[in-house]
């Protein structure tokens, strides 16, 4: 049942108003409007009445799947959740600092650094004088190299970085996402020829020196023959693999395939299997000289003299190459980049302050100082707990409606144990109240999503309805065409007079292959049918000679056989044509009728027209059993509305 009320007309965004109820259920006209602006073609809008009636049919099988419990199942409720999980993520996050990430990553994924750095290694929570010791050693540091020392030389005797023993503190060319946020940031502020002051990391200090910036050289995809001769290798072992690999260079020379001898003397054995060929790859993800002998090649096919990475002796081919996407082309790729990465965590940290911002975030001083004066290294390593007979027993912590008191704070940090690697109580109390704080604020957000993003709330809502009208629809008119075999049955006895074979005829074509006695065909069948069955008289006057100058086929033929038949009139009796260029008579010996088509015949096809009526038959059920009321003066604002735009 349909029914139009009239309403008070209120000053608010059309979006919030009441469009409808369908059996109670109110449904805001935003809703309406966005499905209704989704389902337009481009330049061709659906017609707007036509459209409600669909929607409100629509929200017809929803009622009547709510009805049912179909959104109660666990299958259902789990399928919702993940999809409402996987779109919260878009909403939970600080995007303009994701983008603008995106985009400097972009921009230094154009560019390729040759950076060297000496390591002064230090732990992240060391004490302030621990610090100021490990920078001034940084500084000392620098200013031998700048006193005239070599880079190579100051690195190999100062640096921490293990690495250090093999390429002498120099780290080949690298790009955007491959070294740690404050490193790179450095990195790429320098000139080239440029020595860094010490920049502070989670491993310690480092000095950088930009050797060299160069375009990007884009990703490659190559296929390599690899001799094993790793560190440690023996002299005999080391010559042998040398020897080795010459030997397979001169097989390529005198033409043997790559492939073949990949997959037969390679040690690298994941790619021999594939004739030696590896995953695409760009500067700065393989070690620096295998990169750099891959890059120098200009060809695809083009191959590399054996050179020497610590790994061993290898012959790079060169396969396919790409030269560095557009924005958008890149843009997916950096984004999964930046969500495998801790750069994730500073648009999160940025989307957290400001969350902080809007829900006015408050730390109450007292109790903050209190948890700051009794936290001792036992309790950050969950060995003790808090005493709570000195405790404040206050608000630590609030936010919008929410709040952490002393006592919850407490057992958080007493529960959640040696978390935090520090030995300091203000580091670890504002690193613990920094990881709970965000995570509750996060959660709330995630909470108010639908209240607060109308956006979010129709996508939920549109998938909330697309799946319960998927299942309801499949258990009323889907399954029903394969479980309910009586009532297909039952709708062929009722609908076969709808199914009927095709109109045909009985019919005998005479051609003659002759357009200079097209008058002759039709004189002499003329005067031949007189006396009875014609065919023979003719075959003796037309094929004289064994020749085949006229045709005869006797055939059956249905609407659609024949287009130059089907122009023809269709009644008994002969009629003169021509055919193919040729001149010809048909005669039509009897009229097939159309008849009722067998079950099994048109089972197939009539599964749909048994569907529709399902569909119609389930439609006039739900008009009956379910009200909708519809806003007379919010729709003509609808329709004003969608007119206007």
């Amino acid at each position: 049942m349909i029914i139009l009320l009239p309403a008070i007309c209120q000053a608010q965004d059309i979006n919030n108003k009441i469009l409808m109820t369908v059996d109670g259920k109110k449904i805001q006209a935003g809703e309406f409007i966005r499905m209704y602006i989704k389902s337009a073609e481009p330049e061709k809008k659906p017609d707007l009445d036509i459209y409600l009636q669909q929607f409100i049919v629509f929200k017809l099988k929803v009622a009547d799947a709510v009805n049912k419990g179909f959104d109660t199942t666990k299958a259902f409720r789990t399928e919702l959740n993940g999809y409402r999980n996987q779109l919260a993520q878009d909403f939970l996050t600080d995007t303009q600092t994701k983008e603008n990430l995106l985009k400097t990553a972009y921009q230094r994924s154009l560019t390729e650094i040759n950076a060297w750095h000496i390591l002064v290694a230090m732990p992240p929570d060391v004490s302030p004088e621990d610090t100021l010791k490990a920078w001034k050693k940084a500084t000392d540091i620098k200013g031998r190299i700048i006193e005239g020392e070599s880079f190579e030389n100051v690195a190999r005797s100062a640096s921490d970085d293990q690495s250090v023993k093999i390429n002498g503190g120099n780290l080949g060319y690298i790009t955007g996402f491959q070294m740690i946020m404050p490193f790179e940031d450095a990195a790429y502020s320098l000139k080239k020829g440029a020595i860094s002051d010490p920049v502070r990391t989670p491993y310690g200090y480092h000095i950088i020196k930009v050797a060299d910036k160069r375009p990007s050289k884009g990703r490659v995809k190559v296929a390599h023959i690899m001799k094993a001769s790793p560190p440690g290798t023996g002299d005999a072992e080391a010559k042998q693999a040398e020897d080795d690999i010459n030997n397979i260079y001169k097989k390529l020379q005198d033409g043997s395939p790559f492939r073949n001898l990949a997959k037969q003397y390679s040690d690298h054995k994941e790619s021999a299997v594939k004739g030696g060929e590896l995953d695409w790859f760009g500067t700065g993800e393989v070690i620096s000289n295998f990169a750099e002998a891959a890059f120098s090649l200009r060809d695809t096919g083009n191959y590399t003299k054996p050179i020497r990475t610590i790994y061993g002796w290898h012959i790079i081919k060169l396969l396919d190459r790409k030269a560095p996407g557009t924005f958008e082309e890149s843009k997916s790729y950096l984004e999964s980049k930046i969500n495998q990465s801790y750069l994730n965590s500073i648009s999160k940290k940025s989307f957290v302050e400001k969350l902080k911002k809007d829900y006015k975030f408050r730390i109450n001083k007292i109790p903050y100082n209190w948890f700051i004066q009794n936290t001792d290294t036992l309790i950050i390593q969950g060995l003790k707990k808090y005493d709570r007979t000195t405790m404040p027993d206050t608000v630590l912590y609030s936010f919008a409606n929410q709040s952490v008191t002393t006592g919850d704070f407490a057992n958080y940090l007493e529960k959640r144990g040696p978390m935090i690697v520090t030995k300091d109580s203000l580091i670890f109390i504002d690193r613990s109240i920094e990881i709970k704080a965000s995570d509750q604020l996060i959660s709330y957000e995630n909470s108010n999503l639908e209240k607060k993003y109308p956006e979010f709330r129709y996508l939920i809502n549109e998938f909330h309805d697309g799946l319960l009208l998927f299942e309801i629809s499949g258990k009323k008119v889907w399954n029903m065409v394969n479980e309910d075999s009586a009532g297909l049955r039952k709708y062929y006895e009722n609908n076969k007079a709808k199914y009927l074979s095709k109109s045909g005829i009985d019919a005998k074509i005479y051609t003659l292959k002759s357009i200079k006695k097209e008058n002759t065909l039709s004189s002499a069948f003329e005067k031949y049918s007189r006396k009875g069955n014609p065919d023979n008289r003719l075959i003796k006057k037309f094929n004289k000679k064994n020749d085949t100058l006229l045709i005869i086929k006797e055939c059956i033929l249905f609407r659609g056989d024949d287009p130059e038949i089907d122009k023809l009139q269709w009644v008994k009796g002969t009629q003169s044509f021509t055919r193919g260029g040729f001149p010809s008579i048909l005669l039509i010996k009897n009229i097939v009728e159309p008849v009722p088509l067998s079950f099994k015949e048109i089972r197939g096809e009539m599964m749909t027209g048994y569907q529709e009526f399902l569909e119609s038959e389930w439609i006039g059920q739900l008009k009956k059993k379910f009200t909708v009321k519809i806003d007379n003066l919010t729709l003509d604002e609808v329709k004003k509305k969608l007119k206007n735009e």
